[in-house]
């Protein structure tokens, strides 16, 4: 299941050409950058958590784990809504895979970044 361009005809722009994306490839491209979303999320309230007590009381959802409960639930939220979103939005644009996967590289390591100490403590002062 790959991505298929279909042949120019004459006088027809590379952005005039039809491209044409499997079914599979955009679930595949929307479960990726779902992923790629819920990374991000997971970042951001990684640093929300530390700028603000009140969010950090907030995303304590067990007591025994503390905010790192909120934290990942929110960002499972998040990868989900964000999923369910991009699947229904695939169906109606196509967009390859490598595209996909760029924008969740992207993505991922924003999120990877958002969670170093370095990073996250520089934001809570």
């Amino acid at each position: 299941m790959a991505t298929k361009t279909v042949d120019l005809e004459r006088g027809q722009s590379k952005s005039e050409a039809v491209v044409e994306v499997s079914a599979a490839d955009r679930a595949m491209g929307a479960s990726m950058i779902a992923s790629g979303i819920g990374s991000l999320v997971l970042g951001i309230a990684i640093v929300l958590a530390e700028v603000n007590a009140d969010i950090k009381t907030f995303l304590t959802w067990n007591t025994g784990v503390g905010p790192l409960s909120g934290k990942t639930g929110v960002s499972i939220i998040a990868f989900v809504i964000s999923w369910v979103i991009l699947h229904y939005a695939f169906q109606r644009k196509a967009i390859s895979l490598t595209t996909s996967f760029v924008v969740t590289l992207v993505l991922v390591v924003l999120g990877l970044l958002l969670t170093f100490p370095p990073v996250f403590m520089s934001f809570g002062g």
